[in-house]
């Protein structure tokens, strides 16, 4: 048992470059952002998986930390904007659903009505915080966590501590990447609102006849409410379908998770 002590404290500095990418990843990562996980935790977990990570590596293909200071923090940025990028990648599907919530509040006339969420820790709409939520549970029953788990082991595998240089090709690369997954967040989230801005529509068009029809009806005292009530209705009838549509967003966000570590792995 000495030895073995002996030897993790012999490689404490690689460690450490691998805890760098594990909590860059758990800063922005869904589920172990939360703020109610205390700093401890995190900490404490991101040591647990690094050690975990580095005795299941062969021995032969652990990296040798260099000696010089300058190289050394180097390398533990360089980790740590691996770790942020890969959970800042799945961190945007909860983006995209807060974007189409904020959508659906300002067809139903929700826009004015902001409740505090959970895992921004900030006012957001009230839809995008009921999406959301229902986005983390299925995160969890279909074990999306241990999932990330798994990606980030398999990110040590395809990149090992040290084993890639962040050049201005890859400098180039990684903006282009970047830009087109932001950029997809405002499509992901229109497509996700459509069939509510499609009823929504139908809705207003009846209304505008209704009122044509019968001009001695207050458009405005009978419109909102109907409105509202078509909305929800309307949402909880398709609510099955957003939960294969969500199952289909985590699907494409690990697969971005791993385009990019493929375009990083040497």
């Amino acid at each position: 048992m000495e030895a073995i002590i002996n030897s993790w404290l012999n490689q404490l500095d690689l460690l450490l470059l691998m805890m760098s990418r594990v909590a860059g990843i758990f800063v922005l990562a869904p589920i172990f952002n939360f703020p109610g996980i205390s700093t401890t935790v995190k900490i404490g977990f991101s040591f647990l998986l690094s050690l975990i990570v580095m005795l299941t590596l062969p021995t032969s293909s652990l990296f040798v930390p260099p000696t010089d200071l300058v190289s050394y923090v180097l390398i533990l940025l360089q980790e740590i904007v691996i770790g942020l990028s890969i959970g800042f990648i799945l961190q945007l599907v909860y983006a995209a659903i807060l974007t189409a919530g904020q959508i659906i509040d300002l067809q139903l006339g929700f826009g004015i009505v902001n409740i505090m969420d959970p895992m921004w820790g900030t006012q957001v709409p009230m839809t995008g915080t009921f999406l959301q939520i229902l986005a983390l549970l299925l995160f969890v029953t279909y074990d999306g966590h241990l999932l990330l788990v798994k990606t980030l082991m398999d990110s040590f595998h395809m990149i090992p501590v040290g084993g890639t240089a962040l050049t201005l090709a890859h400098s180039g690369q990684l903006a282009d990447f970047m830009t087109r997954l932001v950029c997809s967040v405002l499509l992901t989230g229109v497509q996700l609102a459509m069939p509510i801005i499609g009823v929504i529509l139908i809705n207003d068009i009846a209304m505008g006849i209704v009122s044509r029809t019968v001009p001695q009806m207050n458009l405005f005292v009978v419109g909102v409410p109907v409105k509202i009530l078509v909305g929800i209705a309307f949402l909880w009838i398709i609510l099955p379908f957003y939960v294969e549509g969500l199952n289909r967003l985590y699907e494409i966000s690990f697969s971005n998770v791993h385009d990019f570590l493929r375009l990083l792995s040497p």
